[in-house]
């Protein structure tokens, strides 16, 4: 009995040995198929990973590439729009110039008709000049026929000369026939100074109702020539201020700020020549006005630097008298200068210093 119960003891300890052993070999292979099943799970982890990797790649690209051309798209919307209002201020430009060039036209056809005018207006005259040359030149050959003549007589005795001159002298009065030596000093003057008053033209005097007039037609020209050119500039100036504000186009800017100092250069020479001929035009009207109320004429010759031509000038131009010449101002100086074309001698002469000395004296 004892020994069945030992037997029995023994075969249930290599029992629970046996059940502990298979236990631990049924636990070991199943952690094996859990590791290899978690294992396969990381893989597909990983896998997926990485395709979700190679996803956001892919996304990234293609927002770079949607940013890329929305650049794009701005930058070509830009340049349209830059682009029409380039061709705008073309339009604008080609318009203008368009309207220049109508008023070229007209002032050339202007200039044209009043050449035209000017023309018609000059053939009497140079019919006259002709004229006046003609008589010039018989006039110096008379002048040489007498000098040979007087040449001739003052190589003859005396004897001969009164009696060739006896003719002459019969139709005279008595008392005013001159003496044989009066008569001798005449025919030496004569012979020694051939350049007497029978054969000196004097400088033709300058017509005041004319010279009005010419200021009138010059200022009218010289007028509409500057509202041409301050138009002109003022285009200028409106393309220099968009070129600026766009900032985009520094060649163009600097070509149309080289343009506008030009046509700025040529506002300031036209408003000054009609700044000019307004002075000339208002002296002359003045002048002309205070000779209407002058009863006695002052001798100008006694200023230094006026001729008896010049003072005929003047006389012209209603300058009679000392009082207006010292009445001037630098404005009167310089206008009545480029009047009567005698630059800067009334200037460098002090005319109108002379004439105050000559008022007080």
């Amino acid at each position: 009995m004892e020994g069945f119960l030992w037997l029995i003891t023994q075969m249930a300890l290599l029992l629970t040995a046996a059940a502990a052993v298979f236990l631990w070999l049924g636990w070991h292979w199943r952690g094996l198929e859990a590791r290899r099943e978690l294992q396969a799970f990381q893989t597909r982890i990983d896998a997926e990973s990485s395709a979700t990797r190679t996803a956001q790649g892919e996304r990234d690209a293609v927002k770079t590439d949607d940013q890329t051309l929305r650049a794009t798209q701005l930058k070509m919307e830009s340049e349209l729009q830059e682009a029409n209002d380039h061709r705008r201020n073309l339009e604008r430009e080609l318009i203008r110039v368009h309207d220049d060039l109508k008023l070229a036209k007209r002032d050339v056809q202007q200039r044209t008709e009043d050449a035209a005018t000017a023309k018609a207006a000059l053939a009497p005259a140079q019919s006259e000049v002709s004229r006046l040359s003609t008589e010039l030149d018989q006039l110096r050959r008379e002048v040489e026929r007498l000098e040979k003549q007087l040449a001739a007589k003052l190589e003859q005795p005396a004897t001969a000369f009164a009696e060739v001159a006896a003719p002459e002298v019969a139709s005279v009065p008595p008392e005013m026939v001159p003496s044989e030596g009066e008569k001798t000093k005449r025919v030496r003057k004569t012979a020694a100074d051939p350049g007497t008053k029978t054969t000196r033209l004097a400088k033709p005097i300058l017509d005041a109702q004319a010279t009005l007039a010419r200021l009138e037609s010059d200022l009218t020209t010289k007028q509409t020539l500057l509202t041409a050119v301050q138009q002109e500039r003022d285009d200028w100036l409106r393309r220099v201020a968009t070129l600026r504000e766009k900032g985009k186009d520094p060649a163009g800017l600097g070509l149309a700020q080289k343009s506008l100092a030009r046509a700025e250069a040529n506002v300031s020479a036209a408003a000054k020549t009609v700044e000019h001929l307004l002075h000339q035009q208002s002296a002359l009207r003045h002048s002309l006005e205070q000779a209407a109320t002058i009863t006695q004429n002052d001798d100008l010759t006694r200023i230094k630097g006026i001729k008896v031509v010049l003072q005929e000038q003047l006389h012209a131009f209603g300058i009679r008298t000392f009082r207006q010449i010292a009445a001037w101002t630098d404005d009167d100086v310089e206008a009545f200068s480029e009047l009567l074309s005698f630059k800067d001698r009334a200037k460098r002469d002090q005319w109108v210093k002379q004439a105050q000395e000559l008022m007080a004296s």
